[in-house]
Order: C-alpha cells, then sequence, then structure tokens
C-alpha cells in the first residue's frame, strides 16, 4: 500500500492510514508493528514511520514495549469504562449546546446528513463510521463549542477499535439510526434536556455492547500477551 502524497504533511497521512487499519482489525490489539514492514507497505521512511509511531503512542492507539517495539494498545474493561464515562459527559454537553444555539441553516445540514447515514446502513464499518463523524464534527459546529469536539475527538480515537465492534454488532445499524434520529429530533425542537437524554441512552447502549465484547474475551486476551498473527498478515 503506497501512499498518495497530498498537501498534508506525510506524518499525518501515515498517522491516518495506520489508524484506519486498527479501527478496520487490520492491525489487532496486540500486534506487534515492525517499523521495516510499515516502511514496505506505505513507502515512506524509517523516520517518518518513527515519528507516525510516536504520535500514535501519544493518542494512546500504540504503545512502545520495551525490547519488543510498538504494539497495537488494547483496552481494558476499567479503561472502556472510564472513556465511555467522558464521551458521555461531552457528548451529553454538545448535544445540550446544539440545541441551544442550532439554527435553519444547521437543520437542513443535519436532515442531509441523516439521508447519507440511512443510505450507509448496508455500506462497511469504516463508510459508517465516517459518516458519523462528520455528523459528530457537525453537531460541534452546532453547538459552537469546539473546545469539547476536541476533547470528544481524543476520545473517539482512543476507542476506535470498540466503535468498529458496537457498529458489526447484529442489528445494531438500524437501531444506532434509530438513536441519533431521536438525538437529531430533540436538537430541532430546541429541547435541552431531551438532547442531553437521547445522547445519554445513545452512549449507554455502545458503551454496553462494547463492554460486553471485553468481558467475553479469554483471560489470555486480556493479560497484555500478543494475539496470534493470522497467516499471511504478518506485519
Amino acid at each position: 500500500m503506497t501512499i498518495q502524497k497530498t498537501a498534508a504533511p506525510l506524518r499525518e497521512q501515515i498517522v491516518e492510514a495506520i489508524r484506519r487499519e486498527i479501527i478496520n482489525g487490520s492491525f489487532r490489539p496486540g500486534m506487534r508493528l515492525k517499523e521495516k514492514d510499515l516502511m514496505e507497505k506505505f513507502g515512506v521512511s524509517r523516520t517518518v514511520i518513527r515519528e507516525a509511531l510516536r504520535q500514535m503512542e501519544s493518542e494512546r492507539l500504540v504503545r512502545i514495549e520495551p525490547n519488543v517495539g510498538p504494539i497495537v494498545e488494547r483496552l481494558t474493561v476499567e479503561v472502556a469504562t472510564e472513556l465511555y464515562e467522558v464521551r458521555e459527559a461531552l457528548e451529553c454537553a454538545i448535544m445540550r449546546l446544539a440545541a441551544r444555539r442550532r439554527d435553519s441553516t444547521d437543520i437542513a445540514d443535519m436532515a442531509t446528513l441523516m439521508v447519507e447515514l440511512r443510505d450507509s446502513l448496508h455500506a462497511d464499518v469504516e463508510d459508517i463510521t465516517a459518516i458519523k463523524d462528520r455528523f459528530y464534527a457537525l453537531l460541534v459546529s452546532i453547538s459552537r463549542n469546539h473546545t469539547i469536539g476536541e476533547m470528544l475527538q481524543n476520545v473517539q480515537t482512543r476507542i476506535s477499535q470498540l466503535r468498529r465492534l458496537t457498529l458489526s454488532s447484529p442489528g445494531r445499524g438500524e437501531q444506532m439510526l434509530q438513536e441519533i434520529q431521536a438525538m437529531v429530533d430533540a436538537v430541532v425542537d430546541g429541547d435541552e434536556v431531551r438532547a442531553l437524554e437521547r445522547a445519554r441512552t445513545h452512549v449507554h447502549i455502545a458503551r454496553d455492547i462494547a463492554l460486553a465484547h471485553l468481558r467475553s474475551e479469554t483471560p489470555e486476551s486480556l493479560s497484555g500477551t500478543e494475539y496470534p498473527e493470522p497467516e499471511g498478515a504478518r506485519l
């Protein structure tokens, strides 16, 4: 996979590429990321790979193990619970402000994105996630509070692996659409309390699916040892 050079700094392109591989499950929790193989995969220098991995470490998507090297981070039940608690607080705040500050243009923009989201339900998880990210970006814009948005983006990044799992859950797509539509309706109506409650419900359902998955993993997968690398997928 060769990176297409664009106006964005090369390091940022590599960070985004590695993040996508983590989100879509190609780079699994506990998997070792070998610099040489990443260089060959993305067609960039060792310096760029190391810079990207340092940024991924700061985002806590990758950890650097002594005498081992970079490994895809694995969320524990405890850390995931904390992240969903923070996500709940931030998302509720954004929804409350969005309901207070939305205007007619915002309402039209939300309606457009809801159509896209509805049409994407049978697409792959990566496409659905991308549209959901755009939806949250719109809500941040409507809330007129980008500081909260930056904090929420950080949390969403750290739970990116779990978002993929929740969206892949059977029947989750249609249920998610109903939850988000309820959030939008509350914002359109300017009902801050209802918007906050709908956001809380949405986060709680996603949290419960994610934590159930983590708790179902074997003790070995939670011990910190690496997952076996699948045949043909060594890095």
